[in-house]
Order: C-alpha cells, then structure tokens, then sequence
C-alpha cells in the first residue's frame, strides 16, 4: 500500500510539473468534436462522469477517443488517458493531438480505479478518459456500485469531464451515456478517419443533466 501511494504522489507531481495550472474560462460543457452529441446535448458535461458504451464490435471508440483528444488539443487543454486495457496506439493518431496527453498505461485493471479516483480530482485538466472497453466481464462486474459513485462525487468540485468507455452499460453514476451502436463495415477503411469520426452514429441512452446545459 505505502508503495502504491508513493507512486500516485508521484504521478500528481508529474502532472503539475508538465502541466501548471493556468486561468481558462468556465463553461458547463466540454466540445466533444462528435456531431451527433454536441448538436444533441452541446458537449460532455463537466463535473460529471459520462459513460461511453462501445456495444457493437468496430462501433468507434477509438475514433470517438481520437475526436476528444483533437477537439481539446485544438482548444488548448489537458488530457488524462488511464488505458485499462494497454490497448491505446499513441502512433495511429496525429503527433500534434498527443502533446497535451498524459496516457497512463496499467499494469493490471485493479490499477485503473485508484489511478481514475486519483486525476478526477486534478484541477489541471480538462478531460480524464477512462478506457475499460477491454476488460473481462466478471472484472468489470466486481466492482461495486460505490466506487463509481465514488468517482461522480470526486470529479463535482473540479472543472473537467470523465469519460468512462465501457463494453456494456455499467455506471450506475453516469449523467449522461451514450452508446455506439452500429459497427463500421470494410467501406469504412476507405474512409478518411477524422470524417468517420466527427460522423459517428451515436445514441443517448441517459441524460440527467439539466435541460439548460443541453441547449
């Protein structure tokens, strides 16, 4: 345990050294570059957890990853990738969308909660993703509906969204999900990638935040 927390500590200092804080403007949604969420609902909500439900195999949760990496890079913020999976291919996106990143690569899933708990409190970034698409059934389901109420209540007080990707529905703390539903055939390798990913299908399947926020 003392050896987990040193290396948390850690990780907390790296990120203020790379990246100090700095003023931005307050705003309730975060872009997510996706048409069919940000003309839906505007975006993903801040201090709030979303839910990404990657149902259909080749469904784009990569590509929806891609878009929310461009679209923060482009606005100048910072990013949290805590790949659960060791699943994420930094060279199939463009370089310049790497360079606000902090991608945490786990070991094992029981290293991607604590690591999750830990940057949802940071105050410098603007986006903790998740990604849990990876993980085993019965993995995914030992974990207890108190921890990712754990995870809403940790990310309230900051300014930043968390993005939690998921093989099925399964965060009961979720203020919005939203599911990728459709699979992409062999016409979509012909395809340009920031074209399929800015066109990504995808359905709202929850929406508890406030009616204001979505308009």
């Amino acid at each position: 345990m003392a050896g987990s927390a040193s290396t948390l500590s850690a990780l907390r200092r790296l990120v203020s050294e790379r990246f100090p804080q700095a003023p931005r403007a307050v705003a309730d949604l975060l872009p997510s570059g996706v048409a069919a969420v940000d003309d839906a609902v505007g975006g993903l909500p801040r201090q709030a957890l979303t839910e990404l439900v990657g149902a259909a195999p080749s469904g784009g949760s990569a590509l929806f990853i891609g878009q929310l990496l461009h679209v923060t890079r482009r606005a100048g913020g910072r990013v949290a990738l805590i790949d659960g999976g060791d699943a994420f291919d930094p060279a199939s996106y463009p370089p310049d969308d790497m360079r606000h990143l902090v991608w945490l690569r786990c070991r094992t899933w029981a290293d991607a909660l604590p690591l999750a708990d830990l940057f949802a409190r940071d105050a410098n970034l603007d986006l903790v993703v998740l990604d849990l698409r990876m993980a085993a059934k019965n993995v995914l389901r030992r974990i207890p509906a108190a921890t990712w109420y754990r995870l809403h209540r940790a990310v309230k007080p900051t300014h930043l969204a968390l993005v939690v990707v998921t093989p099925w529905a399964l965060v009961p703390s979720a203020q919005l999900r939203l599911a990728l539903e459709s699979s992409h055939g062999l016409a979509a390798q012909r395809e340009r990638r920031p074209r399929l990913a800015a066109g990504l299908p995808v359905a709202r399947q929850r929406q508890r935040i406030s009616a204001d926020l979505a308009s």
